[in-house]
């Protein structure tokens, strides 16, 4: 493993898995970490089976001294039995308690932000909520958190219901989820104690993406886009960085971005390296989510002879637009086209720049 060393995997795992265990200082996520004489290999055990699942989850996706890390079980290890569970539990010591079920539901855009700022429309939602939602449960609290005034008015409103039992707030998500409420479709997903908490005190708590479980806090931002800047270094310039030296950690943190938190933003796309026979709706259905509202919002480039160039602009416009978002699929698959397409910041002006080289667009 060149210039790894067990103290290093000791550390990495101790700091990436902290949030997973209530005493991160006394009772560190590694038990023991050690390497196996001049190999190549180390040995890493870990407090309990959910931070070990999590670490082999990361095989081949992170990097310690400038080599992905080999993650997997070690070899003829085999599941233990049912029976020795408890003893090998007692044996382990200490240990973090399971995660209480979660009993809190929380629901987004059923209203935008401009619905919430005053104190008497929080009061009217989260009423009118507490009714509906008491026809499905016992409901101890409704809680509306103010936005703060960074929170554009078009992004989706918060509201949380805290249920008697967590059966009753499993059974809320099925009810909640994708119903309809003034036109706006409503979202609805079990959040943590400690979230429920922070709201209920008024906080608007940061929801944002992990990598394998690891928090990263402050993933998005409204910084001015600059010209050329694409994949998730559109979502934040600092992970620009961070996938150049992990370049397999851009799929797990593509797939795990939080859309409602992406900042609301119009503008165009260039998206190369598409095959001739991919349509408009194709297009469509790779941007879904980000605001693109129709075919006429995507332009096909083509040469002058009616030969495709591979080569479409996209418009990301309206109330719920999210350029961003756009620009972060960038290197991911187009499945009508199955192999990765380039997504690039463009302007308005680069489709007349098309005609005047002799491009026919449509």
């Amino acid at each position: 493993m060149g210039q790894v060393t067990a103290d290093m995997l000791r550390e990495f795992f101790n700091q990436a898995f902290s949030h997973l265990t209530p005493d991160p200082v006394n009772a560190p996520p590694v038990t023991r970490s050690a390497m196996e004489g001049p190999s190549r290999y180390a040995f890493v055990e870990f407090r309990t089976e959910e931070m070990t699942l999590v670490a082999l989850s990361m095989d081949k996706v992170v990097e310690l001294c400038g080599r992905p890390l080999t993650i997997g079980r070690p070899k003829g290890w085999t599941p233990p039995l049912p029976s020795a569970a408890p003893a090998a539990a007692a044996a382990a010591g200490p240990t973090a308690p399971a995660a209480a079920p979660e009993q809190t539901l929380l629901l987004s855009n059923a209203l935008p932000v401009s619905g919430v700022r005053q104190a008497e429309d929080r009061a009217v939602l989260a009423a009118e909520v507490r009714e509906e939602a008491e026809r499905h449960g016992r409901v101890e609290e409704v809680a509306v958190p103010a936005p703060p005034t960074s929170i554009q008015d078009a992004m989706p409103a918060r509201v949380y219901i805290r249920y008697a039992t967590p059966e009753d707030a499993k059974a809320a998500v099925a009810i909640f989820n994708k119903r309809t409420l003034d036109g706006n479709v409503i979202k609805a997903v079990l959040v943590p104690d400690e979230e429920w908490q922070d709201s209920r005190a008024g906080q608007w708590v940061t929801r944002h993406s992990s990598i394998a479980g690891i928090p990263l806090p402050g993933l998005y931002t409204k910084t001015p886009l600059p010209a050329g800047i694409t994949g998730l270094a559109a979502l934040n310039s600092a992970l620009s960085a961070l996938v150049q030296t992990n370049p397999g950690i851009a799929t797990v943190l593509t797939a795990g971005i939080n859309a409602e938190e992406v900042p609301l933003e119009e503008g165009y796309v260039k998206v190369r390296n598409l095959t001739p026979t991919v349509t408009k709706k194709d297009i469509l259905d790779f941007f879904v989510g980000c605001g693109v509202q129709a075919e006429s919002d995507v332009t096909l480039v083509y040469s002058a002879d009616g030969t495709s160039l591979g080569e479409a602009f996209v418009h990301f416009s309206g109330p719920q637009a999210r350029l961003r978002l756009g620009l972060s699929r960038d290197a991911t698959v187009m499945p009508a086209t199955a192999r990765p397409v380039e997504v690039l910041t463009a302007v308005g002006e680069d489709l007349q720049r098309r005609i005047m080289s002799g491009c026919r667009l449509e």
